[in-house]
């Protein structure tokens, strides 16, 4: 045989024998077998970053300025201006608070419609001790009790600088004098704030105040990269390193199940890239909703999120002791239905479940996009009410970003501005209520008979 027969022949056997080595590889893998131990090499370092993003996170994500005629949403840019705002708070220094007030629905909107205030607003209550830790730099003086409010009001035109802290569901308020305030800085903010915000008024919803905007408005899209992790990643970060190098995987249906012993389950969902985490070896904190807010932003922190600068408190469910993250772009909440840029975190006696998505945003990219025209409150509310949602279903509007699913191989992340509206405790966009209900109407409207 000539040398160049030999020579074919040697290679064809070499490629066989590799492709079998690669396969018997992937057949290794864990998540293809039934169930098999699997080693994770991956090392983590706590993130020094994280602490210091905990009073980032538990900002207010809402600013409004209440001149002597009207009120302004104000936004900024390519900026998160509550953040701004907060900065050169950041060294004032807050007094013994107030015993609480209740406050007549005429003089709660006497609150709200105070000539030159600046209003801070968080999405839901939040609890004073989880405030003063965050907020400013030194906490208040003297010994102030717990409680929960939603609402800043900063008395800008005052002699004395004061702060009214209000909780708009029961309309109660407590106030505290500021000392140290400098106003120059807060004065550029909200000029550049209500040039590029919106005239509003806050209307009564159930019982939360809403932005009602009394014109069509126009909104700026944006473009955001995308981070992907594997649950490798997430099972190095969540789970403690004596028990990572014996964690078993199995692949049920469209979900793989990483588990180490009988305490620590991660759940991915390979369609949507949800994750499904539960510790049942945590011992959770009693005391209530402070340190349950203090444990939750923990949780979070473990995530090693490459966009936990984004991210706000967003929701909190005292029945379920359940904490809700949410990842804001430019001010605005960023919804999605397959948990893209949220985390959910119950810190429950039997331990703790975090449900979070294996996508979530990095940085902002330049966009040319044309802005995007909304309606007025008024005409949302006409057409929900047209196509058969009262009002009185209704629990929350806001304006905020959709973030669509991206190509299978795109690293970009399309927001599109929109309003969300709140039915049965459940976000969607209006539109997407609208073609709901369009065809639950089309489904039972009776069928023409084909001649």
């Amino acid at each position: 045989m000539k040398l160049s027969g030999w020579l074919l022949r040697i290679s064809l056997i070499l490629m066989i024998t590799i492709s079998l080595v690669f396969t018997w590889l992937i057949w290794q893998n864990p998540s293809r077998l039934g169930s098999q131990q699997a080693t994770v090499a991956v090392k983590t370092k706590a993130d020094p970053n994280v602490a210091k993003q905990k009073a980032l996170v538990y900002a207010p994500n809402t600013a409004y300025y209440q001149g002597q005629h009207q009120k302004y949403q104000l936004l900024i840019n390519d900026q998160m201006v509550t953040q701004q705002l907060r900065s050169k708070m950041r060294n004032w220094q807050l007094g013994k608070l107030s015993k609480a007030a209740t406050l007549s629905s005429a003089n709660f909107e006497a609150q709200l419609t105070m000539p030159d205030t600046l209003q801070l607003v968080y999405p839901t209550s939040i609890t004073f001790s989880t405030f003063d830790r965050t907020f400013f730099k030194h906490r208040a003086a003297g010994t102030n009790p717990e409680f929960k409010f939603n609402r800043l009001v900063v008395t800008l035109g005052a002699t004395t600088t004061r702060l009214h802290l209000i909780d708009d569901a029961t309309r109660t308020m407590r106030i505290g004098t500021l000392s140290n305030v400098t106003k120059d800085g807060i004065r550029k903010l909200i000029t550049t704030g209500q040039d590029q915000g919106y005239p509003v008024t806050e209307v009564r919803l159930g019982t939360r105040e809403i932005a009602d905007y009394r014109t069509a408005i126009r909104v700026q899209p944006y473009l955001y990269l995308l981070d992907q992790q594997s649950a490798n990643h997430y099972v190095a970060q969540l789970i403690p390193t004596q028990e990572t190098s014996a964690v078993d995987s199995r692949e049920i249906g469209g979900e793989t199940v990483y588990t180490a012993g009988s305490d620590y389950r991660l759940t991915e969902t390979m369609e949507t890239g949800v994750m499904a985490f539960e510790d049942a070896a945590t011992t959770n904190p009693s005391g209530g909703m402070a340190k349950i807010l203090s444990r939750a932003y923990t949780a979070v922190g473990s995530l090693g999120l490459t966009g936990l600068t984004y991210m706000r408190y967003a929701g909190y469910d005292a029945a379920g002791q359940t904490v809700t993250f949410r990842s804001y772009a430019q001010g605005l909440p960023i919804f999605n239905s397959d948990y893209y840029g949220r985390v959910a975190v119950a810190v429950t006696s039997s331990g703790l479940q975090m449900t979070f998505s294996s996508n979530n945003l990095t940085v902002p990219i330049p966009t040319k996009q044309p802005r995007v025209t909304l309606p007025s409150t008024a005409t949302l509310l006409a057409r929900l009410r047209e196509a058969g949602y009262p009002q009185s279903q209704i629990q929350d509007v806001t304006l905020g970003y959709n973030w669509a699913k991206q190509g299978e191989n795109s690293q970009l992340v399309t927001l599109t501005p929109t309003f969300f509206v709140e039915i049965n405790n459940e976000y969607r966009s209006y539109t997407d209520w609208l073609t709901l209900q369009t065809k639950a109407t089309a489904k039972t409207a009776p069928q023409a008979k084909a001649n």
